[in-house]
């Protein structure tokens, strides 16, 4: 159940789009920044409505896959090839880092057993 009711919510997001800041509104409403920018996204993206459950809102938008698969290379923007190779990058750093973990557990589970003599 949340914190926060619906009618409080929104409350908050008129306020928030009559004085134009985040910080003053979640002073005035006794709110993070962070569940008021949520409550904002999501009423944005569907109204009142919303507002119920900020976070499933906000997880319909996100893409599963962060680069687009469907169109051959030669038609993407530059800014899409841009954005899959960093994520490919990050992927990448990410695989090697836990190739290291493994082996350096596997080594010292290895050192740890006593050999059978």
């Amino acid at each position: 159940m949340s914190k926060y009711n619906l009618h409080f919510k929104y409350r908050a997001v008129p306020h928030y789009h009559q004085v134009h800041s985040q910080q003053r509104t979640a002073e005035h409403f006794n709110v993070s920044r962070t569940h008021l920018r949520r409550w904002i996204a999501a009423y944005r993206q569907g109204g009142i409505a919303a507002l119920q459950h900020p976070q499933a809102a906000s997880m319909k938008t996100k893409r599963k896959n962060p680069f687009i698969a469907d169109k051959p290379d030669h038609e993407k923007t530059r800014a899409e090839l841009i954005e899959e190779l960093r994520y490919m990058r990050a992927e990448n750093d990410y695989l090697k880092h836990m190739k290291t973990l493994n082996e350096k557990e596997a080594a010292a589970a290895k050192a740890a057993k006593p050999s059978k003599r």
